[in-house]
């Protein structure tokens, strides 16, 4: 009888833990991170979160450690977020300083400047690989990585005659991702960019003049934005969420026609999340997987009240940083997986599996072991990048 319930509990994960295109319950609940006008920006792999909290007038990065909500401080300025943080829990950010903006690392309660050039820090890997924005004497921003006491300027798009770059993202094998200014003025339009081996490539975009690279995993699987033409429909500069892999720019659609999203994050299973705007134009967060863009209000129980507006991070364990709003006000909150109720298609294969437990426990058989940003509006200090 032991094996038996050994393979229904495996059966069960199986069930459970298959993708789910279409969902048969809720499968997140909310952890509230921090007060009314907070929000979250990444997670580790410990469940840990960094964002930005209200502290009075102003915006202070935080980190929760997963028992405590830590307020950052700043280098002397009135404002700092934080973007990012590893799974060492070393936290990345920017603060304002007394008449600057600087890119600051925070680990072991100390709040650290970055080298007087590297003005914004906007992601860190796990060897503590920092990827941002400094200036380099050329009067605009560059895109840089920062490891070991030596900063990189990844420069621009060769060819370019470009107003800088923007850092965003990295992975655990030093590839950034950000995005490039292609034009002068009015307008500034911007390329999405996988830096790579010494050389900054274009990841292309979908006829648009906007377009940003915002994360990239550890399978070279890279999200963002990227500008769409002008559809006549008032909307003068559309952009639909994307997914870049192997040379091949994907869009991942939108939750109305013609709507705006925005990728922000993707983790090392190709889960995407992200923000789009839905009806009325009102913009609510997604988790895109399986070819299918599903609102993440959709896999919370609706008697919360929750509203999902913004998601910015997750992990591996499928956690997920975002901005949540009830009853008139907005947190930064943890979404934690929970056991997920088995899809019909799942349930079949659960049946299947009980009628082979019914056979295999009559004839008493041994059974064998059962071997898974900027540019979007969020409540963040826009004075901040």
């Amino acid at each position: 009888m032991k094996s038996a319930v050994l393979l229904l509990g495996a059966l069960l994960a199986m069930a459970i833990g298959m993708p789910h295109a279409v969902h048969a319950g809720p499968l997140y609940k909310v952890t509230v991170i921090g007060g009314a006008g907070s929000a979250a920006y990444d997670i580790n792999s410990a469940g840990q979160v960094v964002g930005s909290l209200a502290a009075g007038a102003n915006q202070h990065g935080f980190l929760h450690d997963g028992t405590a909500l830590l307020d950052l401080g700043t280098l002397g300025g009135a404002n700092s977020i934080a973007w990012a943080l590893n799974d060492s829990g070393t936290v990345v950010g920017t603060s304002d300083t007394v008449n600057a903006f600087a890119g600051f690392t925070y680990a072991n309660g100390v709040l650290t400047a970055l080298p007087d050039n590297l003005f914004s820090a906007r992601d860190i890997n796990q060897a503590g690989t920092i990827v941002g924005t400094g200036g380099f004497g050329d009067g605009v921003g560059h895109a840089y990585t920062y490891a070991n006491g030596v900063i990189t300027d990844l420069g621009v798009l060769p060819g370019i005659d470009s107003d800088g770059s923007f850092g965003y993202g990295i992975n655990n094998a030093g590839k950034a991702v950000g995005e490039v200014i292609v034009g002068g003025p009015p307008n500034r339009p911007t390329q999405p960019f996988l830096y790579s081996g010494g050389v900054m490539q274009d990841l292309g975009d979908f006829g648009g003049i906007f377009s940003e690279a915002r994360a990239i995993n550890d399978h070279d699987q890279v999200v963002g934005a990227a500008g769409g033409p002008y559809l006549g429909d008032g909307n003068l500069y559309p952009y639909k969420a994307f997914l870049w892999e192997g040379g091949v720019l994907r869009m991942l659609g939108a939750m109305s026609p013609n709507g705006d999203s925005f990728a922000n994050d993707i983790n090392n299973a190709g889960q995407v999340v992200g923000e789009a705007r839905a009806a009325q134009g009102v913009i609510r967060a997604f988790l895109y997987e399986n070819g299918s863009m599903v609102p993440l209000e959709s896999l919370i129980d609706s008697a919360a009240g929750w509203t999902i507006t913004a998601a910015n991070g997750i992990n591996d364990l499928q956690q997920i940083a975002a901005t949540g709003c009830r009853l008139g006000a907005c947190y930064a909150v943890r979404l934690d997986l929970t056991a997920a109720i088995p899809e019909p298609a799942h349930l079949s294969m659960l049946g299947a599996g009980l009628l082979v437990l019914a056979l295999r426990h009559g004839r008493r058989r041994r059974l064998s072991p059962a071997s898974l940003r900027a540019s979007f509006p969020a409540p963040a200090p826009t004075t901040l990048s």
